[in-house]
């Protein structure tokens, strides 16, 4: 799990201190532990944090900041099960805590762990914890389940609250993307990339929305800040070789699949789209040859099937792609059946 972003401890200084009723020795002891913890966490010392939090908790059991604080300190040591272990203890004590909520549901999400995700999510929210990273990450997962619309909400939500927010910018614009919005989501990509210059990916996905609007030239430009940000962006290499190929440029297209596929061997659509520019320049042999290769490695790739089928057709080796049509239909192509119509 990626360290929580360091602005969520922005929400751990409180300015007072609420203490149980107790012997003055341990009142006065558990502040001097807490205080120091404090300390720690400000130095980025969080296992001291934890150590004096501990005994601070030992004094007052009942310390619901102590216990936020020592739940938020485990977070950052990546101690996960501690820290839900005392997030829901503070629910337990105070249902209506809704910074704990949100780390519930922050450490199931980076966690991969689908259980009350959303729930509690919306439950930190309903409690007050209004705080523009709720809506981020509420936004983000309701993207990973489709939900664009309602990402689409949050997200502004969240850069309402909080305008320098690039990632924000970049999730809304996929999920504009996703719902045929082109215009938002270049609009939100080059949001993105205004206020993070170093940001590969959102240059990437920018290309890839001009090349839907027919702009090759202009997603040549961004896939070429792409790479020159991240010069191991084997995604960038694959889709700004796409580009050359659609200007009929195959040597420069080659040329990108080559590094992506050098970046990663495995890179299917890279292998894919060096096959199928190979046939462009009428060496249907390797083309066939290098889709061999891919069909070997996945065989489940559909579309290896489709344009393989397609140079066999061309070879003039119809009944060789009628097969690979056919079994591009069964893997879920549908393109593939207006092919399968020359078959006999």
């Amino acid at each position: 799990m990626k360290r929580i972003n360091a602005l969520l401890f922005l929400l751990l200084f409180i300015s007072g201190m609420s203490f149980s009723q107790g012997p003055d020795k341990a009142k006065k002891e558990s502040e001097k532990a807490y205080n120091k913890a404090v300390e720690f966490i400000q130095q980025g010392e969080y296992s001291d944090a934890v150590n004096s939090l501990n005994f601070c908790l030992e004094l007052i059991p009942d310390f619901s900041e102590a216990k936020m604080l020592r739940a938020k300190s485990n977070v950052e040591l990546n101690n996960i099960q501690e820290a839900l272990t005392d997030f829901n203890s503070i629910i337990a004590n105070n249902p209506k805590s809704g910074e704990a909520y949100f780390f519930l549901a922050y450490l199931s999400f980076v966690s991969d762990t689908a259980s009350g995700i959303l729930e509690n999510f919306d439950l930190a929210i309903k409690n007050g914890y209004t705080d523009y990273q709720a809506y981020y990450y509420r936004g983000l997962y309701k993207l990973l389940l489709e939900d664009y619309s309602g990402s689409i909400k949050d997200l502004t939500e969240a850069v309402t609250k909080n305008p320098n927010l690039p990632k924000a910018y970049h999730d809304r614009a996929t999920a504009k993307r996703a719902l045929g919005d082109l215009q938002g989501a270049l609009y939100d990509y080059r949001l993105a990339t205004n206020y993070e210059h170093d940001f590969p990916l959102a240059f990437n996905n920018m290309g890839s929305v001009k090349i839907i609007l027919g702009d090759f030239e202009g997603a040549l430009e961004d896939y070429n800040v792409a790479i020159t940000l991240d010069p191991q962006f084997a995604m960038a290499y694959n889709n700004r070789g796409k580009v050359h190929y659609f200007l009929g440029d195959y040597e420069s297209a080659l040329a990108d699949f080559d590094s992506a596929i050098q970046l990663n061997s495995q890179y299917s659509y890279a292998n894919n789209n060096k096959a199928s520019t190979v046939a462009k320049q009428n060496d249907y042999e390797l083309s066939v040859s290098l889709f061999d290769k891919i069909i070997t490695d996945k065989p489940d790739y559909g579309h290896a099937f489709l344009n393989r089928g397609l140079v066999k057709e061309l070879m003039g080796d119809l009944d060789g792609a009628c097969t690979d049509w056919n079994m591009a239909i069964q893997l879920g192509v549908v393109e593939a059946e207006k092919y399968i119509k020359e078959c006999k």
